[in-house]
């Protein structure tokens, strides 16, 4: 325990020579994938807030090439977002999200297949009495809580959640912890009849600096530990790289060699250098417990640059490394983008904004080699080309 809070420690003070003596920026949109909303609000009593509601919509291209299947898809995105307050101690959050595939699908097996979704990747109700400090129930997006690195982006499990925040003026600190009924990509667990729900189970510390778009600050650290988990997770996760146990369940159907518990850290920055340029980077380290070193561990660290053309338009360039070995985390969860456990590689993105007209352009390609050889698994590489009409407000 001594060591988490050592190196949590270590994030909280990189987050504090980045923060303080920065300047403050008007505040236009957060960076992708990373929550901010911290806007500066007293601690206490608070007069019950405007009711929020917007929709994103994006348009995406994809090529994505293994030894098993080639796939070159278009994807329209639908994502509606609804904040709404009961009182002013009450509130809502839903976040449904509709996904419509068009292109072509190649598999060896002739397993795989476009499937036009409709999911919920966050719907919740809870009581907050001060800034950032709540009890809550519902479904969660688990990327809230966790790095990329422990679960995907689109995961989204059933539980319960309780936060304790302290907020001074651009600073949040915080304490969490969830207890969630994992599952594959839905609101149903995965188990039979005869089988344990599963759960995940975490604890942690959060901090946040916040002056503008291009002052921002994030840091995570989670003890995390999941149980009983259903053989269709085990069975899924042993060919996403996991190693599986001794024994066979079935001829079909395999169990986990080890358990999975540990830390999950993640630290995110925007930070304005000069009038229209700044910096940007992430890293996330995770450890599984439960596992021999050797195969326990991943990382993803990188950064880049941006910067803001006739105050409307921002170009941001940036590149990150990750190295996931095969048991450092659960396969059927782990994240999609680099291509579940058992992959290292890297990844480039380059994104042109405008920030007048509210929409994005990005590019992304991902390129991952095997850490060790493995019959069901191959190495992978992904581009795609994405669209983007942000935070529509309704």
């Amino acid at each position: 325990m001594r060591n988490y809070l050592f190196i949590f420690s270590i994030l909280l003070l990189f987050s504090d020579s980045w923060g303080f003596d920065s300047k403050s920026k008007t505040r236009k949109e957060p960076m992708s994938k990373i929550n901010t909303s911290t806007a500066s609000m007293p601690s206490g009593a608070f007069v019950k807030p405007a009711n929020e509601s917007s929709l994103r919509l994006g348009l995406r291209a994809t090529s994505y090439e293994s030894q098993f299947t080639k796939l070159d898809v278009l994807q329209f995105k639908l994502n509606y977002n609804l904040k709404y307050f009961v009182n002013p101690s009450i509130y809502l959050k839903l976040n449904p999200i509709a996904r419509l595939h068009s292109g072509t699908v190649q598999s060896v097996d002739g397993a795989e297949s476009l499937e036009n979704r409709l999911s919920i990747q966050h719907a919740a109700a809870y009581y907050q009495w001060m800034k950032e400090s709540y009890l809550a129930a519902g479904i969660f997006d688990q990327h809230e809580v966790f790095s990329l690195l422990l679960v995907d982006d689109q995961m989204a499990f059933m539980g319960g959640q309780a936060k304790q925040s302290i907020t001074n003026g651009p600073w949040t600190f915080g304490i969490q912890g969830q207890t969630a009924i994992p599952n594959s990509r839905s609101a149903i667990s995965d188990q039979s009849e005869k089988e344990s729900s599963p759960m995940l189970n975490s604890v942690g510390l959060t901090s946040a600096w916040e002056k503008g778009d291009k002052n921002i600050v994030q840091a995570k650290a989670n003890y995390f530990k999941f149980s009983q988990l259903p053989t269709s997770v085990s069975t899924a996760s042993v060919i996403a790289g996991n190693t599986s146990a001794d024994n066979r369940i079935s001829d079909t159907e395999r169990g986990f060699k080890y358990e999975y518990q540990g830390l999950d850290t993640d630290l995110s920055f925007k930070r304005r250098v000069y009038k229209a340029a700044y910096l940007l980077g992430a890293g996330s380290f995770l450890e599984n417990q439960g596992a021999p070193k050797g195969i326990n561990q991943a990382y993803r660290a990188g950064g880049g640059a941006g910067y803001t053309v006739l105050g409307n338009h921002d170009i941001e360039l940036s590149g990150y490394t990750y190295r996931i070995e095969s048991d450092a985390t659960v396969g059927a969860y782990s994240n999609t983008d680099y291509f579940a456990t058992n992959h290292m590689g890297y990844e480039f993105i380059a994104s042109w904004k405008n920030v007048k007209q509210n929409f994005r352009v990005t590019f992304y390609f991902s390129d991952a080699k095997l850490i060790v050889e493995n019959p069901a698994q191959s190495d992978e590489k992904i581009y795609f080309l994405r669209f983007e009409v942000l935070n529509v407000a309704l």
